[in-house]
């Protein structure tokens, strides 16, 4: 029973740090969503109990987290679908990077093996907590120096999002969606290394369509100041 009572207490800690590391990369607010997060945070340290614990199908509990997020994003910070797609699994697959990194530096120092990721207290904590205060730390340091990107805003009350959908986000969003899909469906049974490379290489993709929409705003806003400049 007390095992349980841990198992959800750092689940809800651990569903915390996924969700702010995923809103910071993307300078959303959390503050002023707190109740609705922590109610939130609450559902899917629950859920991921039930699904690994009670009904023991772990492959598929981060899977639907991540459409959980995808959704939670989209009502509650009001984001076109795409948009919160690609918030969403950019965040999901930065979280598991950050997840398999961890792993594999224990792994290399013999700290922990393979048969350690199947696991759901002992060593497990120890990855779960690392990731928990490394995540936590990277949220705090994008917030304190006001980084990440800052291309998807929250539309104003009562109007329409001025976001226009873009293929190549949607693109990438599909691409975290069989990425995270993948890991957690060979990440018991293929080398933690090709699924870091495998990982990392569709959180590389989602950080340049990211810079390069950055960069496309910014030059939006200068090429308008300018026409406005000509004009008087």
């Amino acid at each position: 029973m007390l095992s349980s009572y841990v198992y959800i207490g750092l689940g809800i800690v651990d569903a915390l740090a996924m969700f702010a590391l995923m809103i910071s990369l993307y300078r959303l607010p959390l503050w002023s969503h707190r109740y609705k997060v922590a109610v939130f945070v609450v559902f899917i340290a629950l859920f991921s109990f039930v699904m690994r614990l009670l009904i023991e199908i772990p492959e598929l509990d981060l899977p639907i987290q991540y459409l959980f997020f995808l959704i939670f994003i989209k009502y509650v910070y009001r984001l076109k679908f795409s948009h919160s797609a690609f918030v969403a699994g950019a965040g999901v697959t930065a979280y598991t990077v950050l997840q398999l990194t961890i792993y594999y530096i224990y792994h290399l120092v013999g700290m922990l093996y393979q048969s350690d990721l199947s696991k759901t207290d002992g060593n497990a904590y120890l990855i779960q907590i690392s990731s928990i205060l490394t995540a936590y730390g990277i949220a705090i340091f994008l917030k304190s120096f006001h980084l990440g990107f800052s291309f998807i805003q929250i539309p104003q009350e009562g109007r329409p999002s001025p976001q226009k959908d873009q293929t190549s986000l949607f693109i990438a969003s599909i691409l975290s969606t069989v990425s995270i899909f993948l890991i957690s469906f060979f990440l018991y049974t293929v080398d933690s290394l090709g699924l870091i490379i495998m990982a990392f290489s569709t959180f590389s993709i989602s950080y340049f369509l990211s810079q390069r929409s950055d960069y496309e705003g910014v030059r939006s806003i200068v090429e308008a100041s300018l026409q406005q400049d000509k004009a008087k």
